[in-house]
């Protein structure tokens, strides 16, 4: 689906609420919001080169989750021995 938004609006704009950050990491510019109150703006890459900044913060956290979950289910994968 992200291909298809990519390719058909290609020369538009797109606004877009993220809840996957991985999927608006190529867009040109990023807005962070707080209570209705724009905190941020700027190209995702550019605020993630700001460890303090709050979208670098969101964006590790989520990482880390990720990892987190990956990790939980690896225990899910059958481990067989050898004779």
């Amino acid at each position: 689906m992200q291909r298809l938004i990519r390719r058909k609006f290609a020369n538009h704009t797109i606004i877009a609420v993220a809840h996957r950050l991985e999927t608006i990491m190529d867009f040109d510019k990023v807005a962070v919001m707080d209570s209705g109150r724009l905190i941020e703006f700027d190209s995702p890459y550019t605020l993630l080169d700001v460890p303090e900044s709050s979208f670098s913060r969101l964006y590790n956290a989520a990482m880390a989750e990720e990892d987190e979950v990956e990790f939980e289910n690896m225990g899910d994968v059958a481990v067989g021995q050898g004779s």
